[in-house]
């Protein structure tokens, strides 16, 4: 059991528009004993974020409306939701993509595809406030 749910369930915002990521995503995180909830629809994570106030979101990077670039810009311009932490779970790694990322105001970066430990691993990095920043 990880130390930090001895304390509280942590909240996990999943945006991914592949059904299959997402189900493996949210797997691997509620084993992790993570409360999580997960959408395809980037347009509709602003409100989502208000009302579920997650202590992190994890997002792909490319999906169709909305990027998750475009989509991280709205959260870091919204004064509420700015400090949420957000992560890019993305087959795109090169220097040039991490540095796009890091300007946008992604604070990490997974890369695809993931490994279930190591992922729930670098998760929990982050939510403890260990995350490598990119």
């Amino acid at each position: 059991m990880a130390a930090h749910s001895l304390n509280r369930t942590r909240t996990i915002l999943v945006v991914d528009d592949n059904a299959l990521m997402r189900k493996l995503l949210v797997r691997c995180l509620e084993e992790g004993g993570h409360h999580v909830v997960d959408t395809d629809d980037p347009r509709g994570v602003l409100d989502l974020m208000r009302a579920l106030k997650p202590d992190l979101v994890i997002m792909d990077v490319v999906m169709p409306g909305l990027s998750g670039v475009e989509l991280v810009r709205l959260i870091r311009a919204d004064q509420g939701l700015a400090p949420t932490q957000v992560v890019a779970v993305t087959n795109l790694s090169t220097p040039t993509d991490m540095l796009r990322f890091s300007r946008a105001g992604f604070d990490g970066h997974v890369a695809k595809p993931i490994q279930p430990r190591d992922f729930l691993a670098t998760i929990d990095g982050y939510l403890d406030g260990k995350g490598e920043r990119i």
